[in-house]
C-alpha cells in the first residue's frame, strides 16, 4: 500500500489506479451509508478521486492512507448534504397528481410484473431500517462514530484508533457501550 501511495505521489498512473481500485468499494460504502443515496454515493467517490489525485502529494504518511482518504470522504459528504440543504433537496412530489386526469386503466398500463419482494416485506424492512436510524440519531456522536467506523466502514479497531487519535482501549469502550446503548433504544 505504501508503495502505491509513494509511486502515486510520484506521478505513476498505474499506482494512482491501483489505489483507486482497492479503495474505491470503502469509499462508496462510507458515503452511501451517510448519504442514504445510491447515485449520490457514487458521484461524491468520484468527486473523492479527483481530490486524492490533485492532492496526494500533500500526504505525509503521519496516519495511514486510508485514514487520510476519509477525511476527504466526510468532508466531500458534508459538503454534498449542505448543498442538499440548499436546494431543499428533501422536498418531494406526488407522481399521482402526474397521472391525475387520466383515466385508470392507462395509468395501471405502466405498472412492470414485479418479480422482487412484497409490498409487506419492503414495508417491514424500511421500519426496521428507520427505526435503527432513529437510534442512531439518539446516541452520542462519539458513540455514532464509532459505530460507523466499525461496522459501515469495515475498519479495524486500530484503524478506528488513528481515525479518531484515541487509544485502541477508547475505541474497544466506545464500541461496547455504544453497542449496548444502540440494543436499548432499539428495545424501546
Amino acid at each position: 500500500m505504501t508503495l502505491w501511495v509513494k509511486a502515486a505521489q510520484k506521478g505513476d498512473q498505474k499506482a494512482m489506479e491501483s489505489l483507486i481500485e482497492h479503495f474505491q468499494d470503502r469509499v462508496w460504502h462510507r458515503a452511501r451509508y451517510r448519504l442514504k443515496d445510491h447515485d449520490e454515493a457514487w458521484d461524491v467517490a468520484q468527486e473523492v478521486f479527483i481530490i486524492c489525485l490533485r492532492k496526494i502529494r500533500q500526504f505525509r504518511g503521519r496516519s495511514q492512507f486510508w485514514t487520510w482518504l476519509v477525511r476527504i470522504v466526510d468532508n466531500q459528504v458534508k459538503n454534498r448534504q449542505n448543498w442538499w440543504r440548499r436546494r431543499r433537496r428533501a422536498q418531494t412530489f406526488s407522481l399521482h397528481e402526474l397521472y391525475q386526469g387520466q383515466d385508470e386503466q392507462e395509468e395501471t398500463a405502466w405498472d412492470p410484473p414485479d418479480g422482487g419482494p412484497s409490498p409487506r416485506q419492503l414495508a417491514a424492512a424500511r421500519e426496521e431500517v428507520e427505526s435503527l436510524e432513529r437510534a442512531m440519531g439518539q446516541l452520542t456522536e462519539d458513540h455514532r462514530e464509532v459505530l460507523m467506523l466499525r461496522f459501515a466502514d469495515g475498519q479495524s479497531y486500530e484503524e478506528i484508533a488513528q481515525t479518531l487519535l484515541v487509544s485502541i482501549g477508547t475505541v474497544k469502550s466506545r464500541i461496547n457501550r455504544a453497542r449496548r446503548d444502540l440494543r436499548a433504544k432499539m428495545d424501546r
